[in-house]
């Protein structure tokens, strides 16, 4: 084992599921075993392609693939789904510590590298640890496509005004600034304050300033 968080201790959660991929499914028959010993789902696959095929792009939980492969190897097939972006928190199995490969995977983003001749114990406590990375990564990533789809709801006067109220405007100011009347720069704070689900000016400003950093995460 290169490198791994610490295992958590939890209960398994119904959609963990570990997908083994090996051009020889035999070495991932005693992985398989393992898994379903403490309750997970595994599925292996005999290919990459096999596998690119067969697996949906909202598929999440772990993925344990060989290093090398004929087809294409373990952190090619790791970038493409990276490039499809399926949430698959990745394990490279490998013959020998590659300082090369290990440095590049984890630059790339792999989770984690691990010689074959690991123990039962090491490995899953790697899968554990890969499983919860795995739901943290994909609720956050759930509660930020959230988020982006109430700025989506707001209107081009509206972030206007929200901009305007997140710099400590009050509504005469606005009104003033947009050409506007306060009460309809009232109306405008309501509907942004019904669309960002928050209840007043402080917690608005810091709504505002997290769009402000989703939004220029997506340019």
């Amino acid at each position: 084992m290169i490198n791994h968080l610490p295992a958590t201790h939890h209960q398994n959660h119904a959609v963990d599921t570990v997908y083994l991929v090996d051009d020889r499914p035999t070495d991932m028959l005693m992985i398989r075993r393992l898994c379903e010993s403490v309750s997970l789902e595994a599925k292996v696959f005999s290919s990459p392609n096999t596998f690119l095929e067969q697996t949906p792009r909202n598929a999440t939980g772990c993925l344990i693939v060989d290093l090398l492969m004929p087809e294409m190897s373990g952190l090619e097939l790791y970038r493409q789904l990276k490039r499809r972006k399926t949430e698959l928190t990745t394990i490279i199995i490998t013959g020998f510590a590659d300082a090369t490969s290990c440095r590049s995977g984890f630059q790339a983003g792999v989770f984690d590298f691990i010689e074959k001749d690991f123990s039962p114990e090491e490995l899953l406590s790697v899968i554990r640890s890969a499983l919860e990375h795995n739901r943290t990564a994909v609720r956050d990533r759930r509660i930020r496509d959230s988020q982006w789809r109430r700025i989506e709801d707001l209107t081009a006067r509206e972030m206007d005004v929200a901009r305007l109220l997140s710099e400590g405007n009050v509504l005469k100011e606005i009104g003033a600034k947009l050409s506007i009347s306060v009460q309809t720069a009232s109306k405008h704070r309501s509907s942004i304050f019904d669309k960002l689900q928050v209840n007043n000016e402080v917690e608005l400003h810091q709504a505002y300033a997290h769009c402000m950093s989703l939004l220029e995460e997506a340019m």
